[in-house]
């Protein structure tokens, strides 16, 4: 068995009080070594070293949300030009195949074949038939 320094010595002194005074922070004691556990700094001392950890647990990041809808309506709208959709603004919803989607509005072909032309932010809601 290797010979213990004198800091190695000293801090398992330290233990030693610390196992005698509060019992209650010493998790296992083996004859292998001891291991005190606090918040946010492990001790683990084997007879034969010594390695303090004094890193403490970084958080769980949250993993990122990939998209499931389009970032805005127009985008959505891009994504339903030539096929049949409902529009919902303010006087009601109108039907008909989406034409184009220009920079604020965009043009609706009804069923009798009259174009509509509908502002972006007057949108309510989309969607496709």
């Amino acid at each position: 068995m290797p010979e213990l320094t004198n800091r190695q010595r000293a801090l398992l002194g330290l233990l030693n009080q610390l196992s005698q005074n509060n019992t209650s922070l010493i998790d296992r004691a083996t004859t292998t070594g001891v291991e005190v556990d606090f918040p946010s700094v492990d001790f683990n001392v084997d007879f034969g070293g010594i390695s303090i950890d004094r890193r403490p647990t970084p958080p769980t990041p949250n993993p990122p949300i990939p998209p499931t809808s389009p970032a805005s309506i127009r985008e959505l709208l891009l994504s339903l030009v030539n096929e049949q959709v409902e529009v919902t603004v303010p006087f009601g919803p109108l039907t008909g195949v989406l034409l184009a989607v220009r920079n604020d509005y965009i043009v609706l072909v009804e069923a009798d074949g009259s174009q509509v032309l509908i502002r972006i932010d007057k949108i309510e809601l989309v969607s496709e038939l």
